[in-house]
């Protein structure tokens, strides 16, 4: 029953997301595993952010059984028993981003099974009550718990969009899934992946790489290399223009790993045009991440030499993502410090990331305004922001906008009509003065058909002087609420200057500077092998020597709370102080799931509080201290005497 005269799968009103499941003793290792079966949690949780953002409803069903439930052998039914309720195998994959989702429970009553999340459960009454006439199901196990309520919610009256990204199928008979799909297409459901479903950012290909990385990998390949690597991500020194570093971009670096495969296209190319062997290209056919992750949480302040995220895993595969890693965690890192000191230098003000244009390509655009808001940033005006991160958009006019009217007067009118709660004009296309005349005797004519002048816009000339200005004319005109704006090559040099100033700016854009970090367009990123097959590993090269070993970082604080001295030490050494590197992933699946940018945001302001007044300064400050530990040292000495 798919919606008349449409394949639209954009989620919308009257839709839903039902997710069939997805519990701890479906997936591999559980008491009734679907093979493959955690494959589905990336994809229902792009899925679940695509309905969260568009404040839509999402409800996931799971089986709660009794421990005398009749589908259990033991009371002659055909399963072992499984998702026993309270025990760990019914809980939700670790993983699953279940944030605002209603929970169903079913297969409650120890003589009554239910593969359907509609049998016996209030799900259908939920649905109605919340105005759901279509729903999109994804989850564990297509050929039974996801089939059978297919079957009800078409037998019920919903349409019915089945992810085919986000099932997978017990199997018992080889071809049971696939009869399975069958039958739920016969009976209307209208497949769909995520691409067709929610935007999202497009996933790079795993050949996104170095072609060194490539050619490590086949002498991995040939020569059998295959044990545990440790690498550690750090920045070697901070840029003299900074006294302190922002996490950022971790969350992209766990989807990337959790996602990461060659598709048979690049694996065609590597046969046909790469010239690689072809016993080496079959050998990626199935080549996951299926390691560990552990790292700082975003919005954590750090400094040189620390690490902000350790890999362990075969060594094939903590090589192969070294420069996809590096180029997803340089860029958000440079972005959320530099948008950090704008936040430090600005308290209060409307701080709108407007550099989109001038990044360096797309993807730095929108992590760009991605970093900025974890910073504490207001906005952007970069508009995939809103649906893929949930950072709020903001935009007005441009020049060109005004000048394809006839005159001034009638561009803010009709932009006023266009765009009633959102009216804001920019003045400095002709004379910024005489506009600002301009919009007190507009605003007169629109209040009287209840459109309120919400803001101006100071676009170039000495923005200080300008703003004063125009503030006195909205002020004598009554637009006293009247916001003022100011954009125009703005950094935290400027910002400092203009609120010595006093000038009565509300909010700024801020563009070219953020977007490339201007005056630190770049950072000594490294990512080193540490330890290999359980044995340490350290680079002696002169000024890029390593620290050995798997490391963790532990940060003290001062009486009145204020970030004090970081150790380095031995990830197996216990010191005073909080350790900063946290466990994310075990062998290639999230221990949690993603945490939300707005959870994140809070941890960066609370990390801010927490600098010096020394470090919160733009000018530069003496080194914040982060002391080596003894035992690093001594093992270095010990690896320095050895042979080579």
């Amino acid at each position: 029953m798919t919606t008349a005269g449409t394949n639209d799968c954009t989620p919308g009103p009257n839709d839903a997301l039902l997710i069939v499941d997805a519990q701890n003793d479906f997936l591999p290792g559980g008491r009734l595993a679907v093979p493959q079966g955690d494959d589905v949690v990336p994809a229902l949780n792009r899925y679940s952010t695509a309905f969260r953002t568009r404040h839509l409803p999402i409800f996931a069903s799971r089986d709660w059984h009794p421990a005398n439930h009749c589908s259990f052998m033991e009371q002659g039914g055909p399963w072992p028993p499984h998702c026993v309720a309270e025990t760990n195998g019914a809980q939700f994959a670790s993983g699953l981003d279940l944030n605002e989702a209603v929970i169903i429970s079913k297969a409650t009553e120890p003589k009554s099974d239910a593969y359907s999340a509609f049998e016996n459960t209030d799900l259908d009454q939920r649905l109605q009550q919340v105005g759901v006439k279509r729903l999109f199901i994804g989850g564990l196990a297509t050929d039974y718990c996801v089939l059978n309520s297919v079957r009800d919610a078409i037998r019920l009256k919903y349409s019915v969009v089945l992810l085919e990204d986000a099932i997978r199928a017990v199997n018992l008979q080889p071809d049971d899934g696939a009869k399975a799909l069958q039958e739920m297409l016969d009976l209307g459901c209208q497949p769909a992946t995520v691409e067709a479903v929610s935007l999202n950012p497009p996933k790079p290909p795993a050949l996104l790489t170095d072609l060194y990385q490539l050619a490590m990998l086949k002498a991995y390949h040939d020569r059998g290399m295959n044990q545990t690597a440790v690498f550690e991500f750090y920045i070697r020194n901070l840029p003299a223009q900074r006294n302190f570093l922002m996490a950022a971009g971790v969350e992209q670096v766990l989807e990337y790993l959790e996602s990461l495969q060659f598709t048979p296209q690049e694996r065609d190319w590597l046969k046909t045009s790469g010239g690689y062997s072809e016993d080496f290209v079959d050998s990626l056919k199935d080549f996951r991440f299926t390691g560990d992750v552990d790292a700082v949480p975003e919005g954590t302040i750090f400094f040189g030499n620390e690490p902000v995220l350790r890999i362990t895993a075969p060594l094939p595969q903590a090589q192969l993502i070294e420069s996809r890693i590096i180029n997803i965690l340089q860029m958000q890192i440079m972005a959320a410090s530099k948008a950090a000191r704008m936040v430090l230098t600005a308290p209060g003000k409307i701080l709108l990331d407007f550099g989109l244009r001038r990044a360096h390509g797309a993807e730095a655009g929108l992590f760009v305004a991605r970093a900025s808001y974890l910073a504490g940033f207001t906005g952007t005006a970069t508009v995939p922001a809103e649906p893929f991160y949930g950072i709020p958009v903001f935009g007005t006019m441009a020049h060109s906008y005004i000048q394809a009217h006839g005159d001034e007067t009638a561009a803010f009118r009709d932009f006023a009509h266009s765009w009633p709660d959102n009216t804001i004009f920019l003045l400095d296309t002709y004379d910024t003065l005489q506009a600002a005349h301009t919009v007190v005797m507009l605003a007169r004519d629109l209040k009287k058909e209840g459109i309120s002048v919400h803001g101006i816009r100071l676009d170039s000339g000495d923005l200080a002087q300008l703003s004063k200005q125009v503030r006195s004319i909205l002020d004598a005109g009554g637009l006293k609420e009247t916001k003022i704006f100011a954009s125009g090559n703005l950094d935290e040099y400027s910002l400092t200057q203009l609120i010595a100033q006093q000038a009565p700016i509300d909010g700024f854009g801020i563009g070219t500077r953020l977007a490339v970090s201007e005056d630190a367009p770049s950072l000594e990123c490294v990512y080193k092998i540490q330890e290999y097959d359980g044995q340490p590993r350290r680079k002696r090269s002169q000024g890029k020597a390593t620290w050995p070993g798997k490391k963790q970082v532990f940060r003290t604080f001062d009486a009145q709370g204020k970030i004090q001295e970081d150790h380095l030490a031995m990830e197996d050494e216990s010191l005073p102080g909080e350790p900063l590197l946290k466990p994310c992933m075990r062998q290639g699946k999230r221990l949690s799931p993603p945490a939300p940018l707005e959870q994140s945001r809070t941890h960066a302001a609370r990390q801010l509080d927490q600098l010096p007044e020394a470090l919160r300064s733009l000018e530069s400050a003496p080194p914040y201290p982060v002391h080596i530990s003894q035992k690093i040292r001594d093992l270095a000495d010990r690896l320095d005497q050895q042979p080579i």
